[in-house]
């Protein structure tokens, strides 16, 4: 999928930060590299200046000089903040960090979750209680223990301003557990397991999982809650509220640092 098409909307609110001035970037063409840069910059709509810095090129003479030898690109000078760094992964990773919102999670795989996720729920939901046993003999026992995977859940929700319910192997969490780094917030993250098939998920797991969607009405992780509620997963729930700006109004401009790790039937 081709970036720079258009402006991400993480980049899109009137809160967003601008540069004064606009930003330089020593680039050549046929380099992967600083085409993905300038895709980044587009998608951010950010004023830059391209010095084309080829081969034979006065530019890269001049390049050399600022950096004191190096004739790498891409190569980005931000005057606005006094910064200077090569590497497309820095550039990135600071491009985000000072103009944007926030660092949106991959977009090939928010393209799958749209096909997948209709699929996959009805699924999901049907198989969370079976898992958890709601087949057994002694149907009383399946709903005892679902009212105390409830309450848990209620008493956790309510103890951090951010939880997320989580599996260890699922790239649906571990990209909105980076977003949640990348927004340098405080969160606890609960695991439930490596996944929730059976022997990967951890004790207890399948019944908080059952539980998760008795109070939400969804079994699919990651689960994210803010003040007690849940806002969803991560396509559906935590990218919307940081597009509509409901993210912060709930954690009312609070902006602390910092994660704690919980695995499910472990002891902290």
């Amino acid at each position: 999928m081709g970036r720079g098409r258009s402006i991400a909307s993480c980049a899109t609110s009137p809160e967003t930060p601008r540069p004064k001035k606009p930003l330089v970037l020593y680039s050549y063409e046929g380099n992967q590299f600083c085409r993905l840069v300038r895709e980044v910059l587009s998608e951010l709509d950010i004023p830059y200046e391209l010095r084309s810095a080829g081969k034979g090129s006065v530019r890269r003479k001049e390049l050399e000089e600022i950096t004191g030898g190096s004739t790498q690109c891409p190569y980005l000078i931000d005057p606005n903040n006094d910064a200077k760094m090569s590497e497309s992964k820095d550039i990135i990773k600071y491009l985000y960090k000072k103009y944007a919102n926030f660092t949106p999670p991959n977009e090939v795989l928010g393209a799958v979750s749209k096909v997948i996720t209709p699929v996959l729920r009805p699924l999901f939901e049907a198989l969370a209680p079976l898992q958890a046993g709601s087949n057994r003999n002694d149907k009383s026992e399946y709903d005892d223990e679902i009212q105390c995977a409830k309450t848990e859940i209620r008493n956790e929700v309510k103890a951090d301003d951010i939880v997320i319910y989580t599996y260890s192997l699922s790239p649906f969490c571990r990209e909105a557990i980076a977003v949640l780094d990348n927004l340098g917030v405080e969160y606890k993250e609960i695991s439930l397991g490596h996944e929730w098939i059976p022997f990967l998920i951890n004790e207890g797991g399948a019944q908080k999982r059952a539980a998760l969607g008795k109070l939400t009405g969804q079994t699919s992780l990651p689960n994210i809650f803010m003040g007690g509620e849940s806002i969803g997963g991560l396509y559906e729930g935590l990218v919307p509220s940081l597009e509509s700006g409901s993210f912060w109004k709930r954690l009312k401009g609070h902006r602390p640092s910092g994660k704690v790790l919980i695995e499910e039937g472990s002891f902290e």
